[in-house]
């Protein structure tokens, strides 16, 4: 892994709840990351986009099944040793993630939207990204769960804001949701982390900005 300068990332500069993983990442699993190979898997994911180039519908569903297993399992095990703002975010994570597939089969949704959704749910699914979900376990779902978001914040408004309400299942408010997700994605990604992924979704014209201040 390497920093927002592109140097080595240490074990020490990953967040505790991101080091702690289940299973545990150990030192040279981390040390070994190749951070800028991630970050160009991720842009090529990003930028698939479209239902014809991803997973059959019942794969996806699989997936969310999956999704939804282990998060819970994670929750479970590690209740009291996770901090609150993760825990919530991780059992959001599966209904981000099956509103993304709703979405981007709804022919209804612009064509444009639904190729940015797309390019969301394939950075979902990809194993080895920013976070890398083969090394951290779950809790590699945090940056997913923040391109997600960012992607749903950004073309669902306006007149879109009626088919994210339309395919959401989540028992908390859609917008609030999205806000308490964005606003806190420096504390659940880490700065490096952080500085990744909002550089990797400025290049596709979505806007990351967190309630993060230098200094604070």
């Amino acid at each position: 892994m390497t920093d927002e300068t592109g140097g080595p990332l240490v074990p020490g500069d990953v967040p505790p709840h991101l080091a702690e993983a289940e299973p545990p990442a150990s030192a040279a699993d981390l040390a070994g990351f190749d951070a800028d190979a991630a970050e160009q898997r991720a842009e090529a994911a990003l930028a698939t986009g479209g239902e014809e180039q991803l997973p059959p519908h019942h794969d996806l569903l699989g997936f969310y099944d999956r999704l939804r297993t282990r998060v819970l399992e994670t929750v479970e095990r590690r209740a009291g040793r996770l901090p609150e703002d993760v825990i919530i975010a991780l059992l959001l994570a599966p209904d981000i993630f099956i509103l993304l597939v709703r979405l981007v089969f709804d022919k209804e949704v612009p064509g444009r939207s639904r190729l940015l959704i797309g390019g969301a749910i394939a950075y979902w699914i990809s194993p080895f990204d920013l976070l890398p979900e083969a090394i951290l376990g779950p809790i590699g779902y945090l940056d997913d769960l923040v391109v997600a978001v960012a992607v749903v914040s950004q073309v669902l408004t306006g007149d879109l804001e009626p088919y994210a309400r339309k395919h959401w299942t989540g028992k908390q408010d859609l917008k609030e949701v999205l806000h308490d997700i964005n606003a806190a994605a420096h504390s659940l990604l880490g700065p490096a982390v952080f500085g990744r992924v909002k550089r990797l979704l400025s290049r596709h014209g979505v806007s990351l900005d967190g309630t993060h201040r230098d200094g604070e």
